[in-house]
C-alpha cells in the first residue's frame, strides 16, 4: 500500500514538473502555448485531409489560372505617380549583427523540411550565428537578389474553419513554408519598406494590418464608433463586409513591381531585389505521406510569408481613391474591406445605390488587377436603433454582379459579433460560450499543476479572450456584462481551489485581476494615453479634441489640463462611442497618472488606481 502511494505520489510530482518546465518553455508565446495544451487535452476532432498532394497542386492552381482568365480582358491598370513625390528607397540599409540577433530572437520556433536544423538550435546559438545571418542579408542586398535556393516553399493546406467540409477542396487555404533563413531576410526587408512607407506616409491611413500600433482592436473600434455616433444621430448604417477569391494568390507581378516604383518610389537596386523575390519561385504540395512535382509560381504574394502580406497591402494601397470618390466610410485590413454609409430612415435607396455604384467600380478595379470580387461571401448588415429599423419596410438588399445579398442580423468583424441594434449580446454570448468551453478542459489539469501554472493557462486562455476588442463593450448596461463577469469568477475560482459558493472578491483581489467592468475602463483609458502620445493610429487621434485646442475654452482653467473635449450626445446609447466614452473615462484619471512617461508606468499607476477605487 506504502509502495502505491510512493508511485502516486511520483507521477503527481512528474506530472507537476512535466508541465511547469511545458508552461515555461511558452512563455511569451501564446500559439505555441495554445497549441501544446490543445493537443494534450483534446484530440482532434477535424479529419485528417484525404486529399493528395497532386489533386490539391491541381486544385489551387487552376483556381488561381481560372480567376486570372476571367480578368485577362479587363482593362490594364490606372498606376498614377503620387502628387507628392516620396523619398526613393534606392539602397536596404545594411543589417547589423545585433540586428540580425533581435530579428533571431523575435522570431517564431517554427521550422520545416526545408532548414537543415531547427530553429531553436540557432536560437539559442544566436551568439555565433547572428553574424552569418547579418552577412547573408548584407550579401543578398548588395546582390539585388534573393538566392534561389530561399524561393522553394512547401505549402500545406489549411481549413478555413474547422465546421468546414474536409471533402471540399474549397475548404482549405493554401499555407506556405519556407525555410527559416528566407523568413529572416523577409523580415530585414519587410522592416525597411514598412519604415520607408511610415516616413512618407505612404500606406493607406485606415489600413490596419502589419503596422506598428495599427491593430484588430483599433479597426473595429473605428468602425464601431462611426456606427455609433450615426445611430445616436438616428441615422440607419449599412455596412458591407467585402469578400476577394484567393487574394494572395492572384497577385499580378509585373502590376505590383509597377506599383512598388510608382506608387512607394522604390528605386533600383531595391527594386531589382523585389524583382528578384518575386521570380523563378517555386512550390511544392505536401499532403499526409505524398508531395506534388515542384510547381512554377507565376503570380501571387506568398502566404505564411512575412514579405507577402505587407506586398498585398501595397499592391491594393489607391483603392481608397474609389471609396473616397464614392464618399463612403470604409476601413481595410489585409485583404478584408469595410464599407459603409449613413442615411435617414426612408431613404435606404439612396444608401444603396451609393454601396452598388462603388462596387461595381471597385470589381473594375479588382479585375484590372486580376483579382475577382467573391459576391457570394459579401455580407451585408444594417445597423440601427429598433425605432429606426422598423420605421420602413423598403427591400434592403443588395445586388452585385447580379447576385443579390440579403441583409443578415449578426456578422462576424474580425473577430467580434455585431448585430443590428449593437446590444453586443450575440458577441457575449459566443464569448461565454467558449471561455466556459476552455475553462472545462483547463479543469482537467487540475491535479497536475501549481496554481502559477494554472493562473498563467488561464490568462491565456480565458483572460485573453476577455480582453480581446473589449473597448467596444464600454458603456453597456451591467446586465449585458454580467456574464462575462461569471466566467471571470469561474477562472478565479479554479485558479484559487474555490468552491462555487465560496465568495470570489478576496480571489480576485489576491490575483490582482480588476473586475470586468474595471479590465473594459482599464482598456479605454489604456487607448486614450495612446492617443495622447500619438502612439496609436491617425484616425483614432482624429475622434478626439483635446481641450486646448479649443478656441472657446482657452481661457478655462481646464485648457492648460490633459482633458479632452467630450461630445454631445442625443441619446444614452450615444455615450457608447469611443469619442465619448474615452474622454469621459480619461478626464476622471487623476494628472499624475495620465503624465506617465511610459505605457508600463501608466497601467501600473492606472491598475492601482482602478483597485484603489474598489476599495
Amino acid at each position: 500500500m506504502q509502495q502505491f502511494q510512493a508511485q502516486r505520489q511520483l507521477f503527481r510530482r512528474k506530472s507537476e514538473a512535466y508541465w511547469t518546465s511545458t508552461i515555461t518553455d511558452c512563455r511569451g508565446d501564446s500559439r505555441k502555448l495554445w497549441s501544446k495544451v490543445g493537443q494534450l487535452l483534446k484530440p482532434s476532432t477535424v479529419q485528417p485531409n484525404q486529399h493528395t498532394a497532386a489533386n490539391l497542386a491541381n486544385h489551387f492552381t487552376s483556381k488561381v489560372r481560372n480567376i486570372h482568365a476571367s480578368t485577362a480582358d479587363a482593362e490594364p491598370p490606372t498606376i498614377s505617380c503620387r502628387s507628392t513625390p516620396a523619398t526613393p528607397l534606392s539602397v536596404l540599409r545594411t543589417v547589423t549583427v545585433e540586428e540580425a540577433a533581435k530579428l533571431l530572437a523575435m522570431a517564431p520556433s517554427k521550422h520545416c523540411s526545408l532548414d537543415p536544423v531547427p530553429s531553436w538550435l540557432l536560437k539559442q546559438a544566436s551568439a555565433s550565428v547572428a553574424p552569418i545571418l547579418a552577412s547573408l542579408c548584407n550579401q543578398a542586398f548588395a546582390d539585388s537578389r534573393l538566392p534561389m535556393s530561399e524561393k522553394h516553399a512547401l505549402v500545406s493546406a489549411r481549413l478555413k474553419k474547422p465546421t468546414l467540409n474536409p471533402d471540399d477542396f474549397n475548404s482549405y487555404r493554401p499555407i506556405s513554408n519556407l525555410s527559416f533563413t528566407s523568413k529572416l531576410v523577409e523580415r530585414a526587408v519587410a522592416a525597411r519598406f514598412v519604415a520607408h512607407c511610415e516616413l512618407n506616409n505612404l500606406l493607406p491611413a485606415k489600413q490596419s494590418a502589419y503596422r506598428r500600433h495599427h491593430s484588430t482592436e483599433t479597426a473595429i473600434l473605428t468602425v464601431y464608433n462611426d456606427i455609433v455616433r450615426a445611430v445616436d444621430r438616428g441615422q440607419l448604417t449599412p455596412l458591407v463586409l467585402l469578400d476577394l477569391s484567393s487574394a494572395f494568390d492572384t497577385v499580378d507581378h509585373d502590376c505590383l513591381l509597377r506599383i512598388l516604383q510608382n506608387r512607394f518610389s522604390v528605386d533600383s537596386p531595391a527594386l531589382d531585389w523585389f524583382q528578384s523575390y518575386l521570380s523563378d519561385r517555386s512550390q511544392t504540395f505536401i499532403a499526409a505521406n505524398s508531395k506534388s512535382d515542384p510547381v512554377p509560381v507565376e503570380c501571387s504574394v506568398p502566404q505564411g510569408s512575412v514579405l507577402g502580406p505587407v506586398q498585398f497591402i501595397a499592391y491594393t494601397e489607391d483603392v481608397t481613391e474609389l471609396f473616397d470618390k464614392h464618399n463612403l466610410g470604409y476601413h481595410l485590413f489585409a485583404d478584408d474591406k469595410q464599407l459603409y454609409t449613413h442615411v435617414l430612415p426612408g431613404h435606404e435607396v439612396v444608401g444603396l445605390h451609393k454601396l452598388a455604384s462603388c462596387i461595381s467600380e471597385l470589381q473594375a478595379w479588382c479585375a484590372s488587377r486580376r483579382l475577382q470580387l467573391n459576391a457570394a461571401k459579401t455580407e451585408l448588415i444594417w445597423f440601427g436603433s429598433r425605432a429606426a429599423l422598423q420605421k420602413s419596410s423598403a427591400d434592403r438588399s443588395l445586388t452585385v454582379d447580379s447576385v443579390v445579398i440579403r441583409p443578415t442580423d449578426v456578422v462576424r468583424d474580425l473577430g467580434v459579433l455585431l448585430d443590428t441594434e449593437l446590444t453586443m449580446k450575440p458577441h457575449i454570448n459566443k464569448l461565454v460560450s467558449t471561455c466556459f468551453y476552455h475553462l472545462r478542459r483547463l479543469r482537467q489539469l487540475k491535479r497536475h499543476v501549481n496554481r502559477d501554472v494554472m493562473k498563467q493557462l488561464v490568462s491565456a486562455f480565458i483572460l485573453s479572450r476577455l480582453d480581446y476588442c473589449n473597448s467596444v463593450l464600454v458603456g453597456l448596461p451591467w446586465s449585458t456584462i454580467a456574464p462575462l463577469q461569471r466566467v471571470q469568477n469561474a477562472a478565479a475560482r479554479l485558479v484559487m481551489g474555490l468552491s462555487a459558493r465560496d465568495h470570489v472578491g478576496p480571489a480576485l483581489r489576491e490575483l490582482h485581476w480588476l473586475p470586468l467592468a474595471h479590465r473594459i475602463k482599464f482598456k479605454v483609458a489604456l487607448l486614450m494615453y495612446m492617443a495622447h502620445n500619438r502612439l496609436c493610429p491617425l484616425y483614432i487621434s482624429e475622434m478626439l479634441a483635446p481641450v486646448s485646442n479649443t478656441s472657446k475654452r482657452w481661457h478655462l482653467r481646464s485648457s492648460g489640463s490633459s482633458n479632452y473635449t467630450i461630445p454631445r450626445t442625443r441619446t444614452k446609447f450615444g455615450d457608447r462611442a469611443f469619442s465619448v466614452a474615452g474622454p469621459v473615462i480619461w478626464n476622471s484619471i487623476p494628472e499624475f497618472i495620465r503624465a506617465a512617461n511610459n505605457v508600463e508606468t501608466f497601467k501600473r499607476l492606472l491598475k492601482t488606481h482602478f483597485f484603489d477605487l474598489l476599495n
